[in-house]
Order: structure tokens, then C-alpha cells, then sequence
């Protein structure tokens, strides 16, 4: 399942010249002085996230969302969500996905992008959200920035999103990442991306997304909706480093 590049691919020449790893290897457990948080998440097998979407549907996954804690309890150096605390910094994140067929007899269109948000991004009126997001998104609380880690599957065809400047704006990558499925056979992704440099340090408004929409029901020779659907299994990781703590004099 080859991913469109343009989407994922850091444009500086540091970031072009670092190691998909980032921070020392993925088994590193320090930063410097700094001990990582090392988050390893089963998305759509937790609250982050459903293991289905029904066709003329979309959801956005979590991978790395500003929430101001890293639930990193009871073991200090690791989590199993994708929230992070304030100041922490988050290079690469590792992604397992896989999308396959609840009906093999039928064909399945399905296409996959990215969101991200930082500052006041999300943090728009009811009308503006829907309007570039799809409802795909939410802000917890305007006064801390914090995100909502998952708002459910919404509306959403490949026809509505081409249409729409705004969303094609903030939704991107669905023309670049199309799949088709039959026959049995999924599409899978295991790879490592950059974080957007918006995202690298966690603050108000921060937020990263994985896309999956189910357009099916044309492909199936039928109408938008009435097509099968499609399972989806999604595992992350990523290493969180915390910020130094300010001393004080």
C-alpha cells in the first residue's frame, strides 16, 4: 500500500537529513537527561477510535493529540494513549494500519489522509468546524486548547470532499491515497512519518489525525450509503519527550 509522500514528508533540510527514528532508536528510553514517554497504542481497539466504518462514512484516528497529560501511569515511561502533556516535543510517530473488507464479494473505495491543527485551528463555531473539518474533529476546552481524542464517524463521501475548498484545505491526501479492496485483499501501511512541524511541540490546539473513509456504495453499483463496510485495525507508536522543567533561582 504505497502512501502519497508529498503528504507525510518533512521539508527542511534537518528533517530530510534525521533519521525516521528521530530521538535515537525506537528503543531509546532518553533524550539527553530527559526520560521519554513511550507511547504504544492500540486505537481501534480503546476508546480512540471504532473498528468499522460504514460506507459514505469517515473517522479521524488520534495519533498525537494535545490533551495536557501523557497518562503515563502507573509506569512513568510509558503509555497506552495518544495524549500528550504541554511542551513536550513528538518527531515521528509509527503507524500499523490495516484496512480490510466485512464483505469480500463486493468491491470496497476506500481512501485515507491527514488533519492537523495547532492553535486555534480547531477552535472554531459549529458552522466553520463543519465546514472544514466534516465534524471530524472537536476541541475539549477552548480555554486550555485541549482536543477531543475521538468524535465519531461522520458523514462524508470522496464527491462532498472534492467539492469543498475548505475541505480539501485541511483534509488532505484522499486523492493521492485511494484503495480499492476486493476480492479479499487489504490494504496495509507499516511505516514511520514526520510529524508536521505545527504538531512537533505539543501546545494549545495541537493535533494529529489519520483519516480512513469508506465511498463505496458506487463502486457496488448501488447509491452513496448503501455499500458494505470495512474494518479497520490501527496501531501507533511514538516517543514523547517531556519538556526540562524551568529551574528556579
Amino acid at each position: 500500500m504505497a502512501f502519497g509522500r508529498r503528504s507525510f514528508r518533512g521539508r527542511s533540510r534537518y528533517s530530510r537529513n534525521r533519521s525516521a527514528q528521530g530521538q535515537g532508536r525506537m528503543k531509546a528510553e532518553f533524550s539527553g537527561a530527559v526520560g521519554l514517554i513511550r507511547h504504544s497504542v492500540n486505537i481501534t481497539d480503546s476508546s480512540y477510535g471504532v473498528a468499522e466504518i460504514t460506507d459514505a462514512k469517515a473517522g479521524a484516528y488520534p495519533l498525537c493529540i494535545f490533551y495536557n497529560t501523557s497518562s503515563n501511569t502507573p509506569d512513568p515511561g510509558l503509555s497506552i494513549t495518544p495524549t500528550t502533556a504541554e511542551g513536550s516535543r513528538v518527531n515521528h510517530i509509527s503507524i500499523n494500519l490495516s484496512i480490510t473488507q466485512a464483505d469480500t464479494t463486493k468491491p470496497n473505495q476506500c481512501y485515507v489522509a491527514l488533519i492537523s491543527t495547532s492553535f486555534s485551528d480547531a477552535a472554531l463555531d459549529v458552522t466553520n468546524m463543519a465546514d472544514q473539518f466534516a465534524d471530524l474533529i472537536a476541541m475539549y476546552s477552548s480555554t486550555t486548547g485541549t482536543m477531543v481524542p475521538w468524535s465519531g464517524l461522520q458523514d462524508l463521501t470522496f464527491n462532498d470532499w472534492s467539492k469543498s475548498a475548505r475541505k480539501r484545505h485541511w483534509i488532505r491526501g484522499f486523492s493521492r491515497n485511494t484503495y480499492t479492496l476486493y476480492s479479499g485483499r487489504p490494504a496495509i501501511l507499516n511505516t514511520v512519518i514526520r510529524v508536521p512541524g505545527k504538531n512537533k511541540r505539543q501546545q494549545f490546539g495541537s493535533g494529529l489525525w489519520l483519516v480512513v473513509m469508506n465511498d463505496s456504495g458506487e463502486v457496488q453499483g448501488g447509491a452513496s450509503g448503501s455499500g458494505t463496510s470495512v474494518n479497520i485495525s490501527l496501531k501507533t507508536f511514538f516517543k514523547e519527550i517531556p519538556q526540562l522543567p524551568i529551574p528556579v533561582t
